[in-house]
């Protein structure tokens, strides 16, 4: 009851803006039900080779590294809360336009849109995450603006595989009605408020001195390896939202109610226990966690790739989820903590590039591995990745132990 208490007034000290953009997050993620059965929607058309399916899905990567490459430039001339709402038009016109094409340019430039106008959204959500929440809880303010994508992939993924198995085209409807409406919810909210500079633990840097221009020399090599260090976590984590589907249908041959269940079970379990977790956490350091998150992970993923039935699977997902909540919000705690105020959006906009170099990876890799060396062989390779980050990581906090004596 206690940690009850304190995750609820954790949530209630994030303030109204944080709420607004849940709600909006919720909107948009509760209807994206494509991009999980893009792949396997390509596949069954029967009209392009799989190396020609994972060149057209890795474009939706590829979009989205534009868009965190742009978001930093952009957000320099417009608001975080404007540049949302822009994504989320472009995304609902997108996904609306993709099931009328037929050739694979086509394709593979809508999707490239698709990636842009959708990912766009996440590096300004969390700046705007940062600007509305105080220092000391922005670990659980990543994770309540998690908890809304989580809600959201425990809702459609689910609805998603029951209309695939019927309906395909129907996926892409609700998935741009959902962006429109999402969009229409924030351009009508007021604007947020800021919360005052002492309440968020962050004192207004005096012009010219270092926070108010570039990060200390320290913090840029610290940030670089951290980056260095999430890329194996990146591509791990774009296995599942794109091989996942093709593996359980086409490879595992199971109904495609367990691709559905996986995202159920993953994002229930995020939704259940994320933000008690952190809040819990609030003491232990950012590198504990984060080094825990990394051998769950990479247990969870090696254990994909060795199951076969459906339950298993499951018990391979909370492992790889049970990381999930450590290693996300401490990777962007993180990148919060090593930016000055006058680069915090920069370095959001590259740790999302990172991010989606990992989604654009994940799927044209998976592909050509799964066919040339066996189905299973991209999950281990997403577990040996992150034991060799895991690996680094720990060389690292060593290092700064010994130096610290």
């Amino acid at each position: 009851m206690s940690l009850l208490r304190a995750t609820t007034a954790a949530v209630r000290r994030l303030g109204p803006g944080n709420r607004v953009l849940f709600l909006t997050t919720l909107l948009l993620q509760t209807g994206s039900v494509a991009l999980p059965f893009l792949t396997a929607y390509l596949v069954e058309q029967g009209r392009y080779a799989p190396g020609t399916v994972g060149l057209v899905v890795a474009c939706y990567g590829v979009g989205g590294l534009l868009a965190d490459l742009c978001s930093g430039p952009l957000l320099r001339l417009m608001s975080a809360r404007t540049l949302m709402t822009a994504g989320l038009a472009g995304n609902a016109v997108a996904v609306t336009t993709l099931p009328y094409l037929r050739t694979a340019l086509a394709l593979a430039v809508l999707v490239t849109v698709w990636g842009f106008c959708y990912e766009v959204f996440m590096p300004a959500s969390y700046l705007e995450t940062v600007r509305l929440s105080p220092a000391l809880d922005l670990k659980i303010a990543f994770s309540f603006n998690r908890l809304a994508i989580n809600l959201g992939m425990g809702v459609g993924p689910v609805a998603g595989a029951v209309l695939f198995a019927r309906r395909p085209a129907v996926l892409f409807v609700i998935n741009a009605l959902s962006a429109a409406a999402a969009g229409l919810y924030l351009a009508t909210r007021p604007p947020s408020r800021l919360p005052r500079q002492r309440d968020r633990g962050v004192s207004a840097p005096e012009p010219g001195s270092p926070a108010a221009g570039t990060d200390p020399p320290a913090h840029g090599l610290r940030f670089r390896t951290l980056l260095l260090l999430s890329a194996p976590i990146h591509y791990a984590y774009g296995l599942p939202l794109t091989f996942l589907s093709v593996y359980i249908l086409r490879y595992l041959h199971l109904p495609s109610l367990w691709v559905g269940l996986v995202f159920a079970v993953s994002a229930g379990s995020v939704v259940l226990f994320e933000i008690p977790l952190n809040t819990a956490m609030r003491g232990v350091g950012t590198v504990p966690a984060l080094i825990a998150g990394y051998m769950l992970a990479a247990a969870g993923f090696a254990l994909m790739g060795v199951v076969r039935t459906g339950p298993a699977l499951l018990l391979a997902t909370l492992l790889w989820t049970g990381a999930e909540m450590m290693v996300f919000p401490g990777l962007m705690h993180c990148v919060s903590q090593l930016s000055s105020p006058a680069t915090k959006s920069r370095n959001m906009s590259l740790y999302a590039a990172v991010m989606n170099a990992g989604l654009m990876v994940a799927p044209q890799l998976a592909l050509i591995l799964a066919a040339r060396t066996g189905p299973a062989s991209p999950w281990y390779l997403a577990s040996f990745t992150i034991g060799a980050a895991l690996t680094g990581l720990l060389a690292l906090t060593r290092r700064r132990t010994s130096h610290g004596r």
